[in-house]
């Protein structure tokens, strides 16, 4: 364990110790409950697992919406909220460490845990100093990130925004609840076929929709490196990433690449996300004389509520922009 997030855990055990005679929920008095309690990370994946579980399950989402899961920081409370969790459920791929070691480290008996991108091969993160590349220039340096050291050379961890990779997900998480609660394994697994012919018809929708984009306007601009599954599943190319480290803000040299990339292929439209600050993409929009949209990749708002709100709102503005 990493001497910060050690300290973090500490700090939050002695917090939780002031704060839960304050909240009147002792410890070892935790409510017992007839559902089935899962903690997961971010909304999408508890939406995945509400969809299996139905109201058999109680999820806790530990990050709250619109927060970076890379930079997510436990609290006292979210020590209080996971002890009595009978499964957890991860993405995987580095993208929430400090929520997984969060709860791993309150040692809570029996837990059943599953990580969502485990058997799915990943794409690995391209290094920074590669932007704008191509999608065949990205697979030819895919191994620099693992040499490099970086914090998720292991692959980018935003599989679900392909449709087929979500229907995995589903798979995963069906198989996690009939093993933490046999009792209802014919329900979850009833819910998951029903979801999954919802998304089948969901990818089905958007694989047509994204075909009325002409071919040579299949380049992609974005703010955050969420979209390459997303991208290779529909047939786009990723030719622009503003913020590919959590943190660090880009340069002017690089800022410059990629108003030269917008005007060099040609770009209609660049693709912020509402949960970050796309100040810079959006001067580099204006400067190139291009659009900017939205797309959603681990975050709900008023407009989106769920996974598939959130794959119909991106493939409609993926046409609308690049169409």
């Amino acid at each position: 364990m990493r001497p910060r997030f050690k300290s973090l855990l500490l700090l939050a055990a002695f917090l939780l110790a002031a704060v839960t005679p304050l909240l009147n929920v002792p410890q070892s008095a935790a409510q017992p409950t007839t559902r089935l309690r899962v903690v997961t990370s971010i909304v999408v994946l508890a939406d995945l697992i509400t969809q299996v579980g139905g109201d058999r399950v109680d999820v806790v989402t530990l990050v709250p919406p619109g927060a970076d899961p890379h930079t997510y920081q436990p609290t006292p409370l979210d020590v209080q909220r996971v002890l009595d969790s009978r499964v957890a459920i991860w993405n995987g791929l580095g993208f929430e460490e400090q929520a997984e070691q969060l709860v791993a480290a309150q040692a809570i008996p029996n837990l059943v845990v599953a990580t969502l991108s485990d058997s799915i091969e990943p794409i690995a993160e391209l290094p920074e100093g590669h932007e704008g590349e191509t999608a065949d220039e990205h697979a030819a340096h895919a191994g620099e990130a693992e040499e490099e050291g970086d914090e998720h050379a292991e692959g980018n961890p935003h599989l679900w925004l392909d449709p087929t990779l979500a229907m995995r997900y589903v798979e995963t998480i069906r198989d996690t609840l009939a093993q933490a609660d046999p009792a209802n394994a014919a329900t979850y697994q009833q819910n998951a076929s029903a979801y999954l012919a919802q998304l089948a018809e969901l990818d089905a929708w958007a694989l047509q929709e994204v075909a009325q984009i002409p071919p040579d306007r299949r380049r992609l601009v974005t703010f955050h490196d969420a979209f390459p599954y997303m991208a290779r599943h529909f047939g786009l190319d990723v030719v622009g990433v503003v913020l590919r480290s959590p943190g660090r803000e880009p340069s002017a040299q690089e800022i410059a690449a990629l108003v030269t990339e917008m005007r060099t292929y040609g770009i209609p439209a660049v693709y912020a996300e509402p949960q970050f600050n796309a100040r810079i993409l959006e001067l580099a929009a204006r400067d190139a004389g291009v659009q900017v949209r939205r797309l959603y990749s681990d975050s709900f708002d008023d407009q989106v509520r769920s996974y598939v709100e959130l794959m119909r709102y991106n493939v409609t503005s993926l046409v609308e922009g690049l169409r």
